[in-house]
């Protein structure tokens, strides 16, 4: 069953609140209707409310000046009776300058406080009025210092403020609507106002609003492999616009609409609805990939789990994960494939900091409320320690924006309720930048360097990657001698892969002497000393034995030179991991 996005406004006025403040979904966005028809979210309010309260629905913004939609209205006698409700409060023919707002806003805030049983439709209920105040930013904006609005601006936001506490509108029946985007209305409206959210179209929606779609457009199609399921889950919580731009543009083409047409869509709208903070990755890049390595089994074995937990909505699933070893040891895929497994969106983590102030406050908050919403989810943030604050600090040069964050980001990971919803996974060669009451949110599992033993199956399958009709096998004795080559020059998986695509290029082909090739032809520029320094961090942080890639069974682990000794009763020789990690710290460059 499908709710329909305008339930929670409903809602909300069955309650008895009389001034709303409209947040989330678009407006203009397009929805299934509940006639069958395809239309406007603004146009299913207009009907919603006239059909459910005997409402008529005015509109005001800047560019369209007040809207009361005679021509919507079929009698003649309620077109009348209207137009002088309005006139009596000077809301008609009014002069389109510097203080139109302010006459509106002055003549609505008199108007919708006068009972609905002051005036009546021509079929004998009370003509009740709902004001909508479109793109509320603009009318009376937020974020200013004291001081710096205009006079019209003031006497705005003060009318607006005395409107939505006014007992006489609860009292009337009429209904005072803002819309705007968050955090972007003055505190002093935004504070006399109960919030709405609406909630972006989600797969029923979508299959529905597809169906309906293709019903209008018969000649579109998608290509083969996708049907409107598999479209509705691709572009999930998003807007309806963008994917109805896509069928008509297929519908007059001819073209099909493919996968890759759908994950760029939903990327656009992503990016336009989160103004930037996250971003789409897409699942598709780990299709079929198998990460080989005994030093990575140990997290992709947790991950797994971690994955049908998520997809079964197991609130026991970890809410935050930290993967924490040296660069390119494929923490990036393993997040990725995490949410490819549990069939969930994937979301890039970006950093929310803004040039203006007040302006990364406002977005850490969006960036949080969003993701909360698109469940199910999984958010990835890469190099997390260098993409946001996640130390205390008394530094307050950016006028307290990085505290902000860390603030915002600690309220978010600490929030329970998201798990079996949403799994934050972070990556980072440098843990020791994460402050305690940061780290302490998370579940560190190290990914470490491969071992020896693991390059030729981890040639093997990179080589598939890069040429997927290629057969190196990693068991070929030339395959085994690049292995042991690359392992000499400390390459590391992104390493291997740059080798082997520079081998193709340069040869034509990818077979065995094309890796051999590769392998002398790297060059070993990797910094090995920096790499180690990693791992050992990594593992200094680890929070569970069960985590450490020898698991219960250190005695058939063939630990290479860095890690011998490792291995403690406990899971861990804490006094030599603190030794090694000081005698490698003059020499690492993380």
């Amino acid at each position: 069953m499908i709710t329909h996005p305008l339930s929670p406004l409903y809602r909300a006025f069955d309650e008895g609140r009389s001034a709303l403040l409209i947040e989330g979904r678009p407006l203009y966005d397009l929805l299934p209707d509940e006639d069958g028809a395809v239309r406007p979210l603004l146009e299913s309010l207009r009907r919603g409310l006239r059909q459910r309260y005997g409402m008529a629905l005015l509109s005001y913004s800047l560019a369209g000046g007040l809207d009361w939609d005679d021509g919507r209205i079929a009698d003649e006698r309620d077109r009348r009776t209207l137009a002088e409700a309005l006139r009596a409060h000077h809301l008609l023919d009014i002069p389109q300058d510097q203080n139109e707002t302010v006459r509106v806003i002055r003549g609505i805030s008199a108007l919708c406080r006068v009972p609905a049983s002051a005036q009546r439709w021509a079929d004998g209920r009370e003509m009740r009025l709902a004001f909508l105040f479109e793109f509320g930013e603009h009318l009376t904006p937020g974020g200013m210092t004291n001081g710096s609005q205009t006079d019209g601006q003031l006497v705005a936001i003060e009318l607006a403020h005395l409107t939505g506490q006014s007992l006489a509108l609860r009292s009337s029946g009429n209904l005072v609507l803002f819309h705007a985007r968050e955090g972007l209305l003055d505190e002093l409206v935004s504070g006399a106002l109960h919030t709405v959210r609406l909630a972006l179209a989600g797969e029923p929606e979508k299959r529905a609003f597809l169906e309906r779609t293709l019903a209008l457009y018969p000649a579109a199609r998608f290509e083969d492999g996708i049907d409107t399921a598999a479209a509705a889950a691709l572009t999930s919580n998003t807007t309806n616009r963008g994917l109805e731009a896509l069928v008509r543009a297929s519908h007059r083409t001819g073209q099909p609409v493919g996968a890759r047409d759908l994950v760029e869509q939903k990327s656009r709208d992503v990016i336009q609805l989160s103004e930037g903070t996250l971003s789409v990755l897409d699942t598709r890049r780990v299709a079929g990939l198998k990460l080989a390595g005994r030093n990575i089994a140990v997290a992709a074995k947790f991950l797994k789990l971690c994955s049908a937990r998520l997809l079964a909505g197991d609130p026991s699933t970890p809410a935050n994960l930290l993967l924490a070893g040296a660069p390119g040891t494929g923490k990036t895929d393993l997040a990725v494939e995490t949410a490819a497994l549990a069939r969930v969106s994937a979301y890039g983590w970006q950093s929310p900091k803004g040039g203006i102030v007040g302006e990364t406050e406002r977005r850490s908050r969006l960036q949080a409320t969003v993701a909360r919403e698109w469940t199910p989810n999984v958010c990835y943030c890469d190099e997390i320690t260098e993409s946001l604050p996640l130390q205390r600090s008394d530094f307050d040069g950016d006028s307290g924006a990085s505290r902000s964050v860390m603030a915002s980001l600690l309220t978010s990971l600490s929030d329970d309720t998201r798990r079996g919803k949403s799994l934050f996974i972070a990556s980072t060669n440098c843990p020791w930048r994460m402050g305690s009451a940061m780290r302490s949110r998370f579940e560190v599992l190290p990914v470490l360097q491969p071992l020896a033993e693991d390059y030729p199956a981890i040639i093997a399958v990179t080589a598939r990657r890069v040429a997927p009709a290629c057969t190196v096998d990693g068991t070929e004795a030339e395959v085994r001698d690049a292995a042991a080559l690359f392992y000499q020059k400390s390459a590391s998986p992104r390493h291997i892969r740059s080798s082997l695509n520079r081998a193709l290029l340069l040869r034509g082909t990818l077979d065995a002497a094309a890796v051999g090739f590769a392998a002398r032809d790297f060059t070993g520029v990797s910094d090995h000393a920096s790499a180690i320094y990693a791992d050992l961090w990594a593992l200094k942080y680890c929070s569970s034995t069960s985590f450490l890639p020898w698991g219960d069974d250190p005695t058939n682990y063939p630990f290479p030179p860095h890690l011998a000794g490792l291995a403690g009763a406990s899971g861990l020789n804490e006094a030599e991991l603190n030794r090694r990690i000081e005698d490698y710290r003059p020499h690492a460059n993380v």
